[in-house]
């Protein structure tokens, strides 16, 4: 459908980086470059570092960065759980071609499950979404099925979030150029993968609520774990222990370790 706002949509959510801050050797970590093509034929560039479990893990970021953010985040999962990893960036971020929209998002992520599937025959996914990446990873679950679905400090819909961040803009023509939906609610409840839901009490981007709206929202199983003084990024990192403690009770409860 033509939407004449289309390029202030795009300046308003997404906030790709080009170049990257770092890559995995930067943090020990064995890679190649893979490049899936999305089902409208735009070539996409990821990671894919290789582990020793039966487990893959497709990481989906957020709305602005890219895929060289988190390599902290890659260590980490690559080392306590020796899974493999596939990470691969959206149109317009990184090294990928093309220009982001929600519906290209979707597609990316399609591509790079199908790459993680083909490079891992066999292999049970776990799909991880952060932030605008959560309704990208919930919609993905709800197409395919992964062994599970990380959400963390995940948005539940891009309404909600306006609306609380803005409630003036229902006033305002605001709606009509913004689209996009990201709509995580919707996917979750039509999605029978097992979902673990992480998101920060002190988050200051994404209020605790769009976490609370997605657990009640999400078919089970599911559970929803709050992290105490955890941020918008990073939850990782502020309670390390506990977080991959849950994280591991719950992927060992779901055959996905």
């Amino acid at each position: 459908m033509w939407h004449p706002f289309k390029w202030l949509e795009r300046k308003a959510l997404y906030v790709p980086e080009r170049s990257f801050r770092g890559t995995p050797d930067h943090v020990g970590l064995e890679y190649d470059d893979v490049f899936p093509v999305a089902a409208d034929g735009v070539k996409l560039h990821g990671w894919h570092m290789p582990g020793s479990s039966d487990v893959v893990w497709l990481i989906l970021h957020g709305n602005g960065g890219n895929i060289g953010v988190r390599l902290d985040q890659y260590k980490a999962i690559h080392h306590r759980y020796g899974a493999s990893i596939v990470a691969v960036d959206y149109r317009g971020y990184g090294r990928s071609d093309g220009e982001p929209s929600e519906e290209g998002f979707y597609a990316d992520a399609l591509a790079a499950y199908w790459l993680a599937a083909e490079l891992h025959p066999g292999k049970r996914v776990v799909v991880f979404g952060r932030s605008m990446g959560g309704p990208v990873a919930a919609q993905l679950a709800s197409i395919v099925d992964p062994a599970a679905l990380v959400l963390e400090a995940s948005i539940s819909s891009l309404q909600a979030v306006m609306r609380e961040r803005a409630s003036w803009i229902r006033f305002t023509p605001f709606p009509m150029i913004i689209r996009a939906k990201f709509e995580t609610t919707k996917y979750v409840a039509n999605s029978s993968t097992p979902t673990l839901i992480f998101h920060g009490d002190s988050d200051q981007a994404v209020s605790i609520q769009n976490a609370e709206r997605i657990f009640r929202a999400a078919a089970e199983p599911k559970q929803l774990e709050i992290i105490e003084e955890g941020d918008h990024d990073g939850l990782d990192l502020v309670d390390t222990d506990r977080y991959h403690s849950v994280l591991s009770e719950f992927l060992t409860a779901h055959d996905a370790l």
